[in-house]
């Protein structure tokens, strides 16, 4: 168990440690407000031509080793290089998951336009009777539709989860945004360049709060971050200096 599960107990909390809570009570306003998106006014067809103009971008790979296996064909590739390098090129790509029936995909992607302020273009395209790709063009517009959870199109739900390069859509993704709290957090160190940093070891910092990022609340910072649920998550980071004991940081 730990501070991701439950609100913390500030009389167990170590003195000089930095706990991290996803659970802080706050109030309505601040557990609700969130990093407004840029607007930018285009027609459905803008947004698609805007996609469709962008140049690919290359990826080096390694010429493969052709060999057999069971006498069929096999062609080896370096493993980094598909699932990392070219894996690199669908960062911002997102999964959408209809639970029930599954609209036509033209309705699909009309639907998703008008429900979404994006900054850049969007590609909907179809996988199978229960699943589309949801390819963006940026991580602002990422961050936004993938931190929804779900969305309502044409009377059906269709649930947003993160894409990763051993997607199946049989099984359930392991990432998903979570809120987490950063109580009595230093504050010059109310900066998304230290946070993230900071957090690296829970997961990739996707945004802050609107009162983490206006400084308009000084008891805590709240930041959006994505994690992976199989892995084992610290209930606590020790923020310390380089060449100094570690027990005189937080």
């Amino acid at each position: 168990s730990s501070n991701f599960d439950r609100p913390a107990n500030r009389n167990l909390v170590e003195k000089r440690g930095n706990p991290l809570d996803n659970t802080n009570p706050l109030s309505k306003k601040d557990q609700t407000q969130e990093p407004a998106p840029y607007t930018v006014i285009q027609t459905y067809a803008d947004r698609l031509r805007f996609n469709q103009s962008k140049k690919g971008v290359t990826i080096k790979i390694t010429e493969p080793e052709i060999t057999t296996k069971q006498g069929l064909p096999a062609v080896l590739y370096v493993k980094d290089e598909v699932e990392k390098d070219l894996a690199s090129t669908c960062r911002f790509t997102l999964i959408g998951k209809f639970i029930y029936t599954m609209p036509k995909v033209e309705l699909i992607r009309k639907n998703f336009i008008l429900q979404t302020q994006l900054a850049g273009g969007v590609k909907i395209a179809h996988f199978n009777s229960r699943h589309v790709y949801i390819d963006l063009d940026n991580e602002l517009d990422y961050n936004m539709v993938w931190t929804k959870q779900r969305m309502n199109i044409a009377g059906q739900v269709m649930r947003i989860q993160a894409w990763t390069p051993t997607f199946k859509p049989e099984e359930e993704t392991p990432l998903v945004p979570i809120w987490i709290s950063l109580p009595e957090l230093p504050w010059h160190c109310y900066n998304k360049e230290f946070i993230t940093s900071l957090l690296s070891p829970i997961g990739r910092v996707l945004y802050l709060d609107s009162a983490s990022i206006n400084k308009t609340r000084g008891s805590q910072a709240r930041v959006k971050v994505q994690v992976d649920l199989t892995k084992e998550r610290p209930s606590h980071i020790w923020m310390g200096y380089i060449g100094e004991d570690i027990t005189d940081g937080r």
